[in-house]
């Protein structure tokens, strides 16, 4: 998936007023003009995010514990509720930020929904967020892409 795309993504939802809420993610339809590209949910207080294009979702965590400036290649580990960590490599969209492209298994999916805490390990620098409300989340964003008329 394109970096850039991601931070389009996320840089259009500040700037769209029509997103619905599943918990504290904000479910936003994103388009460029009249094309549409994905869905994105965020919860900005948790630093969390989900981008969901065609068959493929990448994670975002931002937390100022991250070291990390927008264009800085981005190397580490995730993991949920302490199981095996996965690992990662990005060019990071924006400061404080590691994205994630999340592997299409339904193991992944799985792991992220029902788990309760998301361990990231990026460029040496390790944070935990919140994943409450991220079941929900993926439910939206599969509403919003269907009623998109994403394949």
């Amino acid at each position: 998936m394109k970096k850039t795309l991601i931070a389009a993504a996320a840089l259009a939802a500040l700037l769209c007023g029509t997103a619905a809420h599943a918990g504290d993610f904000a479910i936003t339809p994103m388009k460029d003009g009249d094309t549409f590209i994905g869905c994105l949910a965020q919860n900005t207080t948790a630093g969390l995010g989900y981008l969901a294009v065609g068959d493929k979702l990448a994670l975002f965590a931002n937390t100022d514990k991250f070291a990390i400036a927008k264009g800085d290649q981005v190397k580490g580990t995730w993991s949920v509720d302490g199981g095996t960590a996965a690992d990662f490599s990005a060019t990071a969209d924006s400061d404080h930020t590691a994205t994630i492209d999340v592997p299409n298994a339904s193991e992944s999916v799985v792991a992220l929904t029902t788990g309760k805490e998301l361990t990231i390990k990026a460029n040496g620098t390790e944070a935990t967020l919140p994943l409450e409300g991220t079941e929900e989340a993926f439910t939206e964003l599969m509403a919003c892409m269907q009623s998109q008329g994403a394949e």
